[in-house]
């Protein structure tokens, strides 16, 4: 269907002089509330005329599912319905048919548009708004979509949106990936004395990267170990396939336990094994300065680097000489914990012993594979700072289940960009069956324009 709407716009002005601010702001309150509505209402009206005259003449383009064999339709009424949608709020009296054999009714313009029977607002609305109350709390966010949008939405409204929206839904696939990282961080929920439940949180994600590149966000939790995770993680795959080839993470029993058991190899992350020392001698008894000279220690024998080459390039005996040099470091490993417990610092020695298994898996994994993966687990401590910003910083009282909801939500968008985009194109059936051109700006009359 085409046409072309004509739409008369009259403007009065003082002859002795207005600000250029107030022009803007008043042709900007009538588009907002008259003008972009009024123009969607009326493309909905046509749309509806439409489709029901040509269904009941029966030449129409388009037809919805037979209701039986020998359907025709005549016309029994019109009823209103509105919609909140980004530009203003819209009305439309759509058309109800009924077929002249079976008697069923139906509504063509509804199941033209795709729309649910109880739908009263548009998917790009619910866009706005989830991207909205992703980066500021509800309350912030309705008060920015009225004043910065003109979009009123109340706070309560916003919630329910979220909350019923499908956006934050996630797969981890079957195949396996390259890596796996996971991590928690804590948050105030909502205490619950009935359930025992105090103010302290804890949500807990996890994400892959592909072999191509990918980044796979696979979910986030909150109120769940991770054994549990771990067995939603490993999803529909066969019994022995890994998740991913190597798994990188802080250290955490539990997640090691957990998670790491799902993958070929894990990777210690260097950052939080020199950070963490530092607590271990401290429960040990030792002083800032020792602590300082222990975590200076571990740092130098963690400083291993990868040749930037690629691995073709690089000749056998450099790949030689660097299965050599870990070798040396995990001496070095060796010889600090004994030192540790030569001095006394039973916990900080304990704490290196187990450092030593999964230091330097990144070295092993590039001299077999010459695929290169990180020593630290930058990535997933930017995400959790993503996280934290809107589940600490920003508002507090959650609920399990909404502190889950809005992680998945964030983490979605921050790790992937271009698959978030993807999913509101999909779901808004964004396909380019629709099409706007503005052909001419022009007056109705000659004016001093024409002198």
């Amino acid at each position: 269907m085409q046409e072309i709407l004509q739409m008369k716009l009259m403007y009065a002005t003082s002859d002795k002089g207005y600000s250029l601010d107030e022009l803007v702001c008043q042709l900007g309150d009538l588009m907002k509330e008259k003008g972009l509505p009024g123009i969607l209402q009326l493309i909905l009206q046509l749309q509806d005329e439409h489709l029901a005259i040509g269904l009941i003449k029966g030449d129409a383009n388009w037809h919805p599912e037979p209701c039986c064999e020998h359907a025709s339709y005549e016309c029994v009424q019109k009823t209103s319905k509105s919609f909140k949608t980004s530009i203003g709020q819209t009305h439309v009296r759509w058309s109800r048919l009924r077929c002249r054999n079976c008697r069923k009714t139906f509504v063509p313009l509804r199941d033209f548009l795709g729309l649910e029977p109880w739908q009263s607002k548009t998917g790009e609305i619910e866009r706005v708004v989830v991207e909205t109350v992703a980066d500021q709390s509800y309350r912030r966010g309705s008060k920015h979509l009225e004043t910065a949008g003109c979009i009123p939405v109340p706070k309560s409204t916003a919630h329910r949106w979220v909350a019923q929206s499908d956006c934050d839904e996630m797969d981890s696939g079957t195949e396996t990936m390259d890596l796996l990282f996971a991590d928690g961080s804590g948050y105030k929920r909502r205490p619950s004395p009935a359930e025992g439940k105090n103010n302290r949180g804890e949500v807990r994600i996890a994400f892959g990267v592909e072999k191509t590149g990918r980044i796979r966000p696979i979910g986030a939790w909150s109120g769940e170990n991770w054994e549990s995770i771990a067995s939603q993680v490993k999803g529909e795959r066969e019994d022995g396939r890994q998740v991913a080839e190597m798994f990188i993470g802080d250290g955490e029993t539990g997640l090691l336990k957990a998670l790491g058991m799902l993958c070929g190899s894990q990777q210690r992350c260097h950052w939080h094994a020199v950070r963490d020392l530092n607590f271990e001698a401290w429960k040990g008894g030792a002083l800032l300065e020792e602590r300082k000279e222990m975590q200076s220690k571990l740092a130098g024998i963690l400083e291993l680097d990868i040749p930037e080459e690629d691995f073709e390039s690089v000749d056998e005996e450099d790949k030689r000489d660097l299965a050599e040099k870990v070798l040396e470091a995990e001496k070095k490993v060796d010889e600090l914990q004994s030192k540790l417990d030569d001095k006394g610092y039973a916990e900080a020695a304990g704490y290196v012993r187990r450092l030593k298994r999964n230091l330097f898996e990144y070295v092993r994994r590039w001299l077999e594979t010459g695929l290169v993966c990180p020593r630290a687990a930058s990535w997933i401590e930017r995400t959790m700072r993503e996280v934290a910003r809107r589940l600490k910083r920003i508002a507090f009282g959650w609920s399990e289940k909404g502190a889950a909801k809005m992680t998945r939500i964030v983490i979605k968008r921050f790790l992937n960009k271009k698959d978030w985009d993807k999913y509101w194109q999909k779901k808004l059936r964004i396909d380019g069956n629709v099409r706007f051109f503005l052909r001419d700006i022009s007056l109705c009359s000659p004016t001093i324009l024409g002198r």
